[in-house]
């Protein structure tokens, strides 16, 4: 058995390179420009993005652990301790059946995640846990299978065997069986990376070769492309992350074979050919593209990858930054019809395109990117959770008048809940970053989103804490502490709704120097104790509909505003299970019109503060009862986004 794998090992590591010298594929790895602190080096203060961590660490520990490991103990042989989830995770969806312990490599990268980002030594406990009972069901097995799916190895071993039937989201009938290895792969990653839990990664190398080599290595590269026509996440990046981890050149080789040749050829071209193709299926394999172009140099991949990422941004995206309607993209020209639709952007995508930007903006820092980020988790991932129990939603619906479902906690397991879990998690990630070379000699701190929270870069002997009450108040108050004084240059983002900016340090007043890249550069040597006051002067401004100036929407500094619409036939309970939309649709004739144009309605905008708290009036006829807030805010009753205008009805 050993030679035959020794010998297996070496044709692989042979027709691999003959491949790569075809390609002229360069091994040379891409160093990032900016990286982000870990995790436990970023604590969030008091803000919605706080409650918003808070309530997602509850959920967290509220699930039951052997709950979600009941389906990998069955296919291990080993009896389960709990029963398993209603909904996605036991439940026939579609005819595809369960989506079976799906949920579990979502549970392990959030927990991960979650407990550099708290401190919780209790999220730990679980995750050793965890740990500890896959390996149980990863021995049990003896060749590194562990998954949830029912007889997987038979599927698998049907699927090597070249009796391959898919279609998006199945393969030979059972629901997108790869994406759950890459899902795993993931959590057992995060787990190993995040938290330093040594025993995760050879659990995650095991599965990683159990299925290269027991069903990639037996395919032709056609018969692979067959297999990815079903979701499959970011399959292609845990293979290229377990090169990174170790070094082990077939991991790459199997992260080529993976990508998928009708999304990275045509988008490597510039086209945009995304009409028609399910959204959140698409997403993840950019993000896998360019970190396979980091670690092999390959420009085809990082073109794609930033194509991809313009062609969302520019044709396909909601005000609110989300994208897509009822799972899929559509031409532009479509948008005002989509926008009556009950179904609206997924947070799937939006969680999805969020990973996309700061795998590229590690790699080219600017304030395009980071004013995306701003605004997808200002306004779709802030609004996508309840305030009461803080479960995500699946759609968020952009027709006027309409509302949202969540999933409940027990019965749901929706894939926007798999996603749902993480970004509460990683709420810190993307706040700062720096530069990722040179950091004893030249130290660099950007601050990439305004979020009340305290950075601590040990290596770099510098403490930076945020406060700001954004709308509320327009001020950003950044004290700098320093082991001591040195110098070191600080990147604050311009911000694009701000319209006039103010810098005071050490209470002097500063020149705003602003660099290429949409930052402003404060390069100096600094005291030990610094106060930095940045005042942004924020205004009412409005974006129309995509494609059309039939409907506008309106905005205030970072945050998309949206209008109490009333609670009009509205259902029993906004906390759904198999159930993900909301359906019981308000008559539009009840929503009200603007009848001037677009540019003129922020002169007509007054903002009023209530006990400490910033609405918005609209002082227009048909709006007498209309109060504007931020939309994150609006839950459990009817909103507006978008606004018809008179050219609607034309």
């Amino acid at each position: 058995m050993m030679v035959r794998r020794l010998l297996i090992l070496l044709f692989g590591w042979i027709m691999g390179s003959a491949l790569a010298l075809s390609q002229n594929l360069p091994s040379t790895m891409v160093k990032p420009e900016s990286v982000y602190f870990p995790l436990n080096e970023v604590r969030l203060l008091d803000s919605p993005f706080l409650t918003l961590q808070q309530k997602g660490k509850e959920y967290l520990l509220w699930l039951n652990p052997d709950s979600l490991l009941h389906f990998y103990r069955v296919e291990a042989g080993l009896p389960p301790k709990a029963d398993a989830y209603a909904g996605w995770e036991s439940q026939n969806v579609w005819g595809a059946g369960p989506l079976r312990g799906g949920f579990l490599g979502f549970y392990l990268s959030s927990v991960s995640m979650m407990h550099q980002s708290t401190g919780d030594k209790e999220l730990l406990k679980r995750l050793k846990y965890v740990l500890k009972e896959l390996k149980l069901c990863q021995d049990a097995g003896k060749d590194g299978f562990l998954l949830g799916i029912k007889d997987g190895r038979m599927l698998f071993k049907e699927v090597a065997s070249g009796k391959i039937k898919t279609n998006n989201p199945t393969v030979n009938g059972a629901w997108a069986p790869v994406y759950l290895i890459n899902k795993m792969l993931l959590g057992l990653s995060a787990a190993y990376t995040q938290c330093g839990l040594e025993e995760a990664l050879p659990m995650m190398i095991r599965l990683a070769d159990w299925f290269g080599y027991q069903v990639l290595d037996k395919l032709s590269d056609e018969q692979i492309q067959k297999l990815l026509v079903c979701e499959h996440g970011s399959i292609n990046e845990s293979y290229v992350e377990a090169y990174e981890l170790t070094g082990q050149k077939r991991f790459l080789d199997w992260a080529r074979r993976l990508h998928d040749r009708a999304m990275w050829v045509p988008l490597s071209e510039g086209k945009d050919i995304l009409y028609g193709w399910h959204a959140n299926t698409q997403i993840p394999k950019f993000t896998g593209f360019h970190k396979y172009y980091m670690f092999t140099g390959d420009k085809r991949f990082l073109t794609a990858a930033t194509n991809f990422w313009n062609i969302v941004n520019r044709n396909h995206t909601w005000v609110i930054g989300g994208n897509s309607t009822g799972e899929h993209f559509f031409p532009k020209e479509e948008f005002a019809d989509r926008l009556l639709l009950k179904g609206g952007p997924e947070t799937c995508n939006s969680v999805n395109m969020l990973r996309l930007t700061e795998s590229l903006f590690s790699q080219y820092p600017d304030a395009v990117k980071a004013s995306y980020y701003e605004r997808v988790l200002f306004n779709h991932i802030l609004s996508a959770y309840d305030p009461k129990k803080g479960m995500c939603c699946y759609f968020t619906s952009m027709r006027p008048g309409h509302y949202r479902i969540y999933a409940s906690r027990d019965s749901s397991f929706w894939c926007c809940g798999h996603t749902g879990l993480e970004s509460p998690a990683k709420l810190g990630k993307f706040i700062y970053s720096h530069k990722a070379t040179n950091r004893k000699e030249e130290k660099e701190i950007r601050v990439n989103l305004f979020i009340p929270s305290v950075l601590t870069w040990h290596e770099g002997g510098v403490e930076l804490v945020q406060r700001n009450r954004l709308p509320d108040s327009d001020r950003v108050e950044l004290t700098m502490n320093l082991k001591k004084k040195q110098r070191l240059i600080l990147w604050i983002r311009k911000p694009d709704w701000a319209d006039k900016a103010t810098l005071i340090i050490n209470g002097k007043a500063e020149q705003l120097l602003l660099g290429n890249d949409g930052y402003w550069m404060i390069d100096k040597v600094w005291n030990r104790k610094n106060r930095i006051s940045l005042q942004l002067l924020m205004h009412t401004y409005t974006e129309n509909l995509i494609g059309t100036g039939r409907y506008v929407a309106l905005l205030y500094g970072p945050y998309v505003l949206a209008g109490r619409m009333g609670k009009e036939n509205l259902p029993s309970t906004f906390w759904g299970k198999m159930n993900n939309t909301a359906m019981n649709k308000m008559d539009l004739s009840k929503v009200p019109v603007f009848n001037i144009p677009a540019t003129q309605i922020p002169d007509h905008v007054e903002p009023v503060f209530e006990r400490g708290t910033l609405r918005f009036n609209i002082h227009l006829k048909g709006f007498e009862n209309v109060v504007l807030e931020p939309f994150y805010k609006i839950h459990f009753e009817r909103y507006a986004i978008y606004w018809p205008t008179a050219s609607s009805n034309e």
